[in-house]
């Protein structure tokens, strides 16, 4: 499913999406379509048969016309019934991380090559795909993109990372021993590092 569309960019990996509105699509996302920890794929243009991989970390609501609500001399901008076409710039942004790539469907858990465009589409990541992403070529749980997230220093990391791990726990049966020695360290750092 997609949610939209990105529109800006931060870093080499991470982006900002707005999540299509009600004059944007048929099917309109949901707010649980794009909820902390929401796997999406990303399909750079010229993409070489490379798709991103990225979670949704944040979420911004946008609207530009908070604080105007002193006098006015033109109309409201509620004019959607007179001019169709109007598109309301109110909306909401979610913060995509990128957390590797798909070439040729083989997963890496690297900064990938490319870069995602200002319009590249941004979609659901299905489950079985989730699953797939996270298993080596041996069949194995997988998680390289783990340090690379710890050392960002984003205080919303260790909460990302346990949201991840609580999702993909029951998917590998066989690795709950190295799932839950990194749920305990990220649980100990979630409560300990922002003590100081």
């Amino acid at each position: 499913m997609l949610i939209g569309t990105i529109v800006k960019s931060s870093s080499h990996i991470s982006y900002l999406c707005r999540v299509f509105g009600t004059l944007e699509t048929d099917s309109v996302p949901e707010p649980g379509d794009y909820a902390f920890g929401t796997f999406v794929t990303l399909s750079p243009a010229d993409n070489e048969g490379i798709t991103l991989v990225g979670v949704v970390r944040d979420t911004l609501l946008l609207n530009p016309d908070y604080g105007n609500a002193g006098p006015r001399l033109s109309p409201p901008r509620d004019n959607a019934v007179f001019a169709p076409d109007y598109l309301s710039e109110t909306g909401v942004l979610v913060d995509v991380l990128i957390l590797g790539w798909i070439v040729h469907g083989k997963a890496r858990h690297t900064v990938p090559p490319l870069a995602a465009q200002i319009g590249t589409a941004v979609a659901v990541m299905p489950e079985p795909a989730v699953i797939a992403f996270h298993r080596d070529a041996s069949g194995r749980f997988q998680m390289g993109y783990y340090p690379q997230l710890l050392l960002g220093g984003d205080p919303l990391t260790a909460q990302l990372l346990l949201a991840v791990l609580d999702r993909l726990e029951p998917a590998f049966p066989s690795s709950a021993n190295v799932i839950g020695v990194l749920r305990n360290n990220l649980a100990w750092k979630a409560r300990v590092v922002p003590a100081g």
